[in-house]
């Protein structure tokens, strides 16, 4: 017998540990694909972030008042855990940026591959690059965005959510989600301009 998200939850707040993970067990994938999201493309931050989120989730369960269904509070809580993360990401970077840059030889910063080159032989090499180029300009577009207005299309977009829900997730009205999406969606397409067809 399948049981309700609800009565999960009832048994979750009574200290049910089997009924938590089943509830988070759910909506696993949704939660690592919206971190996956929200860190571009970093797999194993996104997986961080979706482990911080549950642990997050696990400890706060009691305190979840059922306002709301229970995925539209687990997934603002890895929303809330990604910008996080992301934050406390950006202030080590700032803080090492002057270190980097001393310890380069010469005072030169060192570019590395992040991903090694695809090797297969049947590969387009012009095919590739363009793929990677589009996905490298879409990644630095959506961090370009304001945090709000990139996490309601993301939420839309990558994890094809309705304006309800993210609003819920968000914490915000249906109004104010919908101004961030206009607001994101005509920076991305004037932004990636040079990628759509004539």
């Amino acid at each position: 017998m399948v049981l309700k998200d609800e009565e999960l939850v009832t048994r979750a707040q009574e200290g049910d540990q089997r009924a938590i993970e089943e509830l988070l067990g759910r909506y696993q994938q949704k939660a690592y694909a919206i971190a996956y999201n929200m860190c571009s493309g970093d797999s194993e931050e996104a997986q961080d972030y979706t482990q911080e989120a549950f642990l997050r989730a696990f400890i706060n369960i009691k305190k979840f008042r059922k306002k709301s269904s229970f995925y539209t509070w687990f997934y603002r809580i890895v929303v809330n855990t990604c910008l996080d993360g992301i934050r406390r990401r950006r202030m080590r970077e700032r803080i090492f940026s002057f270190w980097r840059w001393g310890a380069q030889k010469g005072d030169r910063p060192e570019f590395v591959l992040e991903e090694p080159p695809d090797v297969a032989e049947t590969s387009n090499p012009m095919t590739i690059l363009s793929g990677k180029q589009l996905t490298r300009d879409v990644q630095k577009a959506l961090v370009s965005l304001p945090d709000k207005q990139r996490i309601a299309f993301q939420l839309k977009v990558l994890s094809g959510m309705s304006i309800r829900e993210i609003a819920d997730v968000m914490g915000s009205a249906e109004g104010t989600v919908k101004s961030h999406l206009f607001r994101a969606t005509h920076f991305m397409r004037k932004t990636l301009k040079q990628w759509t067809i004539p």
